[in-house]
C-alpha cells in the first residue's frame, strides 16, 4: 500500500506539471476567434473546457474512448497524461489498447512482474511478439505506464489471422445504412480509391469486427476505463460506441491543419449529433509522406 501511495503521489506531481499550455488554454477560452488549437471542447454542450472540467467529465463515465492519429506524438503524450491524471485521482479502472490483441495479452499475463521492471525495449517487443506496424516508442510507454499503475490491461484488437479470415469471407456486416455508407466511403478514401470492389464487404466486416472486439474489452473492465485507439474507432456515430454495453464517452484528439479551424477539422457525422462527445484540438506535428504513393506501388505489384 505504501508503494502504491508513493506512486500515486509521484503521478499526481508529474500529471500536474507535465502538460504545459493548459493554463494558457483555460485563460484564452473567451477568444471566439481562436483556432481551437490546444483547447478542449464539449461538442454536445458547445462549451470550452478547462483541464479540470475535462477530468471531471471523464470520471463521470464508466468508459472513455480516446481516439488518436496514430503517428502524432502529441496524441500519445496526451493519452499518457489522461491515464496518469485519472490514476492520481483513484479513478482509473483499466486500460485497453487497439495495439494489443488477445494473443499478445496472454503473453503479457505470463510475464513475471519482477521481469517487467528490468526488460529492455527489444526484450519487451520480443516477449509480446510486437507488431511492427505499431511504433513501440509511441505505445510501449503507454503500456508500461498502465502496468505500473496496477490496473487491468486488455488487448482490444482481433488477431491478424482473425482479421484475415473475416476479410476472406467477404460478408457485409449488419449495420444501419447511414453507418455502412460512411464506413464504406472511409475505406475507399483511406485506400486512395484503389480498394478492389470485391474486397469492400470483407474489409468493412473486419472494421466492424475490430470495433466489436474493442467494445468487448471495455465491457469487462471496471469504471472508469480508457480505450486507446484510432480516431475512426473512437467516433460516437460509427465506431466502438455502437457496440459497447454501456454508452462510453468519446474523446477525439483532433489535428487542426494549417489554415483550418477546429470546426472544419472535425469529421462529418452520419447524424445530427457531433462525431465525438468531446474533442481536444492539436497541431498536426507529424511529418507525413503521401500514403497513396506507397499504396499505388503495392497494388501495382
Amino acid at each position: 500500500m505504501q508503494r502504491r501511495a508513493c506512486l500515486k503521489m509521484l503521478l499526481a506531481l508529474a500529471a500536474s506539471t507535465g502538460l504545459p499550455g493548459l493554463t494558457q488554454m483555460s485563460l484564452a477560452q473567451g477568444n471566439p476567434a481562436a483556432s481551437g488549437i490546444n483547447r478542449i471542447r464539449d461538442l454536445r454542450r458547445n462549451t470550452w473546457l478547462s483541464s479540470s472540467d475535462l477530468l471531471a467529465r471523464l470520471m463521470e463515465n464508466p468508459a472513455v474512448i480516446v481516439g488518436e492519429t496514430h503517428d502524432n506524438p502529441e496524441h500519445h503524450r496526451l493519452e499518457r497524461w489522461l491515464i496518469a491524471q485519472l490514476a492520481a485521482r483513484d479513478a482509473l479502472g483499466g486500460v485497453a489498447m487497439e495495439m494489443l490483441d488477445s494473443e499478445q495479452q496472454a503473453l503479457l499475463e505470463k510475464l513475471p512482474e519482477n521481469a517487467r521492471q528490468t526488460m529492455s525495449d527489444a526484450q519487451w517487443q520480443d516477449a509480446l511478439d510486437w507488431q511492427r506496424g505499431w511504433d513501440w516508442s509511441a505505445y510501449g510507454p503507454t503500456l508500461q505506464l498502465a502496468l505500473s499503475l496496477g490496473v487491468p490491461v486488455r488487448g482490444a484488437n482481433l488477431t491478424t489471422p482473425e482479421i484475415r479470415e473475416i476479410v476472406a469471407l467477404d460478408l457485409a456486416p449488419e449495420l444501419p445504412l447511414v453507418v455502412a455508407r460512411s464506413q464504406r466511403r472511409a475505406l475507399i478514401e483511406g485506400h486512395c480509391g484503389m480498394l478492389p470492389e470485391d474486397m469492400l464487404d470483407g474489409m468493412l466486416a473486419a472494421q466492424v469486427g475490430r470495433d466489436q472486439a474493442m467494445a468487448a474489452a471495455l465491457n469487462v473492465l471496471p469504471p472508469t476505463s480508457v480505450l486507446v485507439c484510432g480516431n475512426g474507432h473512437a467516433r460516437r456515430d460509427v465506431g466502438v460506441a455502437l457496440h459497447a454495453r454501456q454508452t462510453p464517452l468519446c474523446l477525439g484528439l483532433v489535428e487542426v491543419p494549417p489554415g483550418q479551424t477546429w470546426r472544419s477539422a472535425l469529421p462529418t457525422s452520419v447524424d445530427a449529433e457531433p462525431p465525438f462527445d468531446l474533442a481536444w484540438f492539436t497541431m498536426p506535428v507529424a511529418n507525413r509522406e503521401d500514403p497513396c504513393v506507397t499504396l499505388r506501388e503495392r497494388f501495382a505489384q
